[in-house]
């Protein structure tokens, strides 16, 4: 019998197109109008979520986990979701110029304000750049199944949630490790190039002497250029760092809302926010405290916490305000708790004009401890 190995070869290609998922891009596309055709009263859907800064590393680790897993099982909706509103994205500079340099636009992305995730029967949640949920989704933490995670862990580890948290200095390496584990072909480019850009940027571009790379940043790094070539590591940090610095056209309530997270009791809630600019340059922004004030009424912080930081050839500096209007007490214990020995930020303390209520300076010494660390121990205080 004869057999024709070209309609055979044909089939075979056949078959692996229409078992290989979209393109990123495209695929990032569908989300929206397939969201409207979905019934969330009664089908799966796996939301990716990062956390409530929505820095680089928390968006792209969302975004590109996310494709990953439509990538493993396309028949699944899998959606991820910025954890912000979309009226603050724009204030996300080095996310947006990272996405739009792969034609994927603000109108492409599905934000915490157009998504209720209460209104998902069957929703499966994976955590990413975090590892707890904020107190508003508190009673989803039950369907929560898995976790990404980089910073100190705060969530008891439980059988029905697979935990990878790690000290590494981006999730987006422990995206891409988990990537290429269960996908060891993975050579989407897209996809590839904005992890690299993002684990170049958390790490000062691999640099030592900014205390945050780990040999596992190197080997990501390292694994994804051997897929797409090698590349300018510095000429693509640089222009994420610029667009990262581009602040200029930012009030400072813009940029108080631009990089937050809070630390939230039933009694508190303390808001710390980090500007890419120091906190001494920040104070002499036209109408600062006015506008410090208003993000204060806005977000009904009892106490804020600004974290202002500058990279200067691979080396970071840091320095910090602590600001209360009303709260004396807590004004107190926040600072002489970050003034702990034991926590090693070598803080020297000076005084701050213009405010009205309880404020101190801080220039902080030990440039290695972000908010990474400062978010926990404010928790402990």
């Amino acid at each position: 019998m004869f057999i024709d190995l070209g309609v055979i070869f044909m089939v075979i290609l056949l078959k692996n197109f229409l078992n290989k998922g979209l393109m990123m891009q495209a695929w990032i596309k569908t989300l929206k109008p397939n969201l409207l055709n979905k019934d969330l009263k009664s089908e799966n859907v796996t939301v990716v979520l990062g956390n409530e800064a929505c820095d680089l590393d928390s968006g792209v680790s969302a975004i590109t986990l996310a494709y990953h897993l439509y990538n493993q099982d396309p028949s699944k909706f899998v959606l991820p979701m910025l954890n912000i509103k979309q009226q603050d994205y724009p204030l996300k500079t080095e996310l947006v110029f990272c996405l739009n340099k792969i034609n994927i636009r603000e109108e492409d992305l599905i934000f915490s304000d157009q998504l209720d995730l209460h209104t998902i029967d069957k929703v499966n949640l994976v955590l990413v750049d975090h590892n707890v949920l904020k107190p508003q989704y508190a009673e989803l933490e039950s369907k929560v199944s898995e976790v990404l995670d980089h910073h100190v862990q705060e969530r008891a580890p439980d059988d029905s949630t697979k935990l990878t948290i790690e000290k590494v200095g981006s999730c987006s390496t422990l995206v891409a490790e988990k990537i290429f584990r269960e996908n060891p072909e993975f050579a989407e480019s897209d996809t590839l190039k904005l992890i690299l850009e993002t684990i170049l940027q958390d790490t000062v571009l691999l640099s030592p002497s900014a205390k945050k790379v780990t040999d596992k940043d190197i080997a990501m790094v390292e694994k994804i250029e051997s897929v797409i070539g090698g590349q300018d590591r510095k000429s693509l940090y640089d222009e994420v760092q610029a667009a990262k610095e581009k602040i200029e056209h930012l009030t400072p309530f813009q940029l108080l809302r631009r990089d937050l997270k809070s630390a939230l009791t039933d009694k508190v809630k303390v808001s710390l926010s980090a500007v890419p600019t120091p906190v001494s340059e920040f104070l002499q922004l036209k109408d600062v405290w006015k506008d410090v004030e208003a993000f204060s009424q806005e977000e009904g912080s009892d106490l804020i916490l600004v974290l202002g930081y500058k990279i200067t050839e691979g080396s970071i500096s840091r320095d910090m305000l602590v600001y209360s209007r009303a709260h004396a007490t807590l004004f107190e214990a926040i600072t002489r708790g970050l003034e702990n020995p034991q926590l090693n930020l070598q803080l020297e303390r000076s005084p701050v004009s213009g405010a009205e209520g309880h404020v101190i300076y801080f220039k902080q010494g030990n440039g290695a401890l972000s908010r990474k660390v400062i978010l926990p121990a404010v928790k402990d205080i």
